[in-house]
């Protein structure tokens, strides 16, 4: 069936979509200061709402999360997966705009949010209004969870889930949060995202800082930390932590087909941070590999000591370290926590204290998925084009509650140059139309999925 009469509703309507961004951009909604997380909720069920979808607001003892569903009694649902809460807007002296205000310039749209993560809600809802405007039936019933905490690591989104294990019950796929195109013009789609543990550790030495002077004699609570911190890898970037890598699963021919083929801008990248090779002597696609493929164990941030300007000739009294394991498909974060404290006591240094965790498991969809072909259909016929496919994000999210019910592709209207988490936030309004038409696709693609 041509979408014509669908995708012309969408143009003209595209300054009523722009105004209800605006209006979202406008709540800074920064779930790191746990500020305007009920307001960008409360504006996320009147979206729904007024677009035609059952509403609800979950508390969750932090952020709200949002679920919208409209059923028509089709065989199958769609289900999309969205987030209402933004990263921090500072430095605020880098924008050439106000971060809580959409700015157009160029044919972008800027504004804390635009890209992550506001723009596809809002994207994605005008999409389903125009399929209904358009007086079509839905092939497909479609769901909707907009939780305001994915920036803080969706802490509190088990609770909701826990409580309406139902709602996630008979989804035949899921669209994810994220997604856009590459350097060279062509949309791309992730299945999946790493798992992560977050940890600080710290580690008391003495009551008070003493003077450098007594260094031959008292204990450095930051030497202690540092020889703890180096006693977690090898020198060729092996995690020495026991059973680490024990229950890592293998990856299929399928899967490494498909990231021999991604091309990830070697030469881009190492000009761009302006380093001449990669770590542990890696090769080009010996580093595009590991990206997918492998688990990392990474020094975040250190303090300890004097770090003001000049000098201070000091022994610092305690220090701490935050640590972030990158996690693959398999790996347990609760595990691997019981497994780094026990490494840590066994190897003399309990006097180390784990002053707060987090985490949550890896995700991953197969690239031969049902659901995964149905996207790649609707890319075609919207873009012109085969989508990219990367098979599993180097970053982290909470798509494991998802993807134990359900394949889940990550799509969406960005581009290369979004600067999300930065300064200057921005996406193309023809990118942000191109997204309504592809949610539109992918519903109409429902009709042949038998």
């Amino acid at each position: 069936m041509s979408l014509d009469k669908i995708y012309k509703l969408i143009e003209e309507r595209k300054d009523k979509a722009i105004k209800d961004l605006a209006e979202f951009i406008a709540i800074p909604s920064v779930s790191a200061k746990e500020e305007f997380l009920v307001e960008a909720a409360e504006f996320s069920a009147k979206l729904l709402k007024e677009n035609g979808f059952e509403t609800k607001i979950h508390e969750t003892g932090g952020g709200p999360v949002v679920t919208g569903l409209m059923d028509v009694g089709a065989k199958r649902t769609l289900m999309i997966y969205d987030h209402a809460d933004v990263q921090p807007a500072e430095p605020f002296d880098l924008w050439e705009s106000p971060p809580f205000e959409l700015s157009i310039r160029d044919g972008r749209m800027f504004g804390r949010g635009t890209a992550d993560n506001k723009d596809e809600i809002v994207c994605r809802i005008h999409a389903v209004r125009a399929w209904l405007d358009a007086g079509l039936e839905l092939p497909c019933n479609i769901k909707f969870v907009i939780e305001t905490e994915e920036e803080s690591s969706s802490k509190n989104l088990t609770n909701y889930f826990d409580k309406d294990l139902d709602f996630f019950k008979n989804v035949d796929g899921c669209i994810w949060e994220f997604g856009g195109s590459n350097r060279e013009g062509f949309q791309e789609f992730i299945l999946g995202v790493k798992g992560i543990l977050y940890v600080q550790f710290s580690v008391k030495q003495m009551d008070i800082d003493s003077h450098s002077a007594n260094a031959t004699h008292l204990p450095n609570a930051g030497e202690r930390l540092l020889q703890a911190i180096n006693s977690l890898k090898d020198k060729d970037g092996k995690i020495l932590v026991p059973h680490f890598y024990d229950d890592i699963e293998k990856i299929t021919k399928e899967e490494l087909e498909v990231i021999e083929k991604y091309n990830n801008y070697p030469k881009e990248t190492k000009e761009h941070f302006g380093i001449d090779e990669y770590r542990y002597g890696m090769n080009d696609d010996e580093a595009k590999v590991a990206y997918f493929t492998k688990p990392t164990c990474n020094l975040c941030g250190f303090t300890a000591g004097w770090q003001g300007e000049g000098g201070k000739t000091v022994i610092p009294k305690q220090a701490s370290a935050k640590i972030d394991f990158r996690l693959v498909k398999n790996q347990d974060p609760k595990k691997i926590l019981k497994n780094l404290r026990k490494y840590l006591d066994d190897n003399g240094f309990s006097d180390l204290t784990f002053d707060w965790s987090n985490g949550y498991p890896p995700s991953k969809t197969y690239v031969n998925n049902d659901f995964v072909k149905l996207c790649k259909r609707a890319n075609k016929r919207v873009y012109d084009h085969e989508a990219t496919i990367q098979s599993t994000s180097g970053g982290s999210g909470p798509m494991y509650l998802f993807g134990d019910h359900m394949p889940v592709v990550s799509l969406g209207c960005g581009h290369p140059n979004t600067n999300s988490h930065a300064p200057n936030e921005n996406i193309y309004i023809d990118d942000f139309i191109d997204g309504m038409k592809m949610i539109i696709t992918v519903i109409d693609e429902f009709k042949n999925w038998k």
